[in-house]
């Protein structure tokens, strides 16, 4: 077991940067700080702990753990490759953020990869997708799927890619991609293209659900989920129903121009 261990702390502030970038792209600027500043009074456990000088790696074996006031952290495994920069988890991957307006985000994947030099962050599906729980302040819950996650902090956004997934209260968006900017707290949601100019035209992405006493099904070439509010704004091709309503588009819905 390793705990509060001194020299780790300096090491593993890019783990730790790593969860921001997969976080912070949901969190006002404010309601977080500089990695360092979260690992104060830090918690750093695992069942083995080694440093290869040959290679400069500090590898970290079993039930790996982190906990602050603000972070959960657990994995089967994680090493950091000190000359390269790159910490890389693996098994059973968990984090708990919990933001200080009262909303948490859960994160669960198989492995993932954070290159603290560029400060972008790789996640990855085993035999379950990567699975996202976001609970905001007022309680209400967004969740998700997807096989794969890019993070560019510098940019503030994410690419959700493969069988992307989201559902809220009351709707549910089924795609191949999504991509998350803070600029708006907005998903772009679309699907791949084909393989190949002999491949089967792309299916569309699909977003269901009920609003304001009408169920509704819709689709376009794009879409963008505003996560704030709820709205959903369909590109070019649009189409769907809206059942009990003699209007041609529900509140929240508009159909951008091509």
């Amino acid at each position: 077991m390793i705990k509060n261990r001194p020299p780790l702390f300096p090491l593993s502030s890019g783990l730790f940067a790593f969860l921001l970038l997969c976080l912070n792209a949901s969190t006002p600027p404010r309601l977080y700080s500089a990695p360092d500043d979260l690992l104060m009074g830090s918690v750093v456990k695992s069942e083995k702990w080694k440093m290869d000088r040959a290679r400069n790696l500090e590898v970290f074996y079993g039930a790996v753990s982190f906990k602050n006031p603000l972070y959960d952290l657990k994995t089967d495994y994680a090493v950091y490759d000190r000359k390269a920069r790159i910490w890389t988890l693996r098994g059973s991957v968990y984090c708990l953020r919990r933001f200080l307006d009262g909303s948490s985000l859960e994160l669960t994947c198989d492995n993932g990869k954070y290159l603290e030099s560029a400060a972008q962050a790789e996640l990855y599906r085993g035999a379950a997708p990567i699975k996202m729980r976001h609970l905001d302040p007022d309680g209400k819950l967004l969740t998700g799927r997807c096989d794969r996650i890019n993070g560019d902090n510098a940019r503030g956004s994410m690419d959700f890619l493969g069988n992307f997934y989201l559902q809220t209260e009351r709707t549910e968006i089924f795609s191949d991609n999504g991509f998350y900017t803070d600029t708006d707290h907005s998903f772009l949601i679309y699907n791949s293209a084909p393989a190949s100019p002999r491949s089967a035209p792309p299916s569309a992405p699909v977003a269901i659900g009920a609003r304001e006493g009408r169920d509704f099904a819709m689709t376009g070439e794009k879409m963008k989920f505003f996560k704030d509010t709820g709205d959903i704004k369909l590109y070019n091709n649009v189409a769907g129903w809206i059942k009990a309503s003699t209007e041609p588009v529900a509140a929240g819905f508009s159909a951008a121009p091509r």
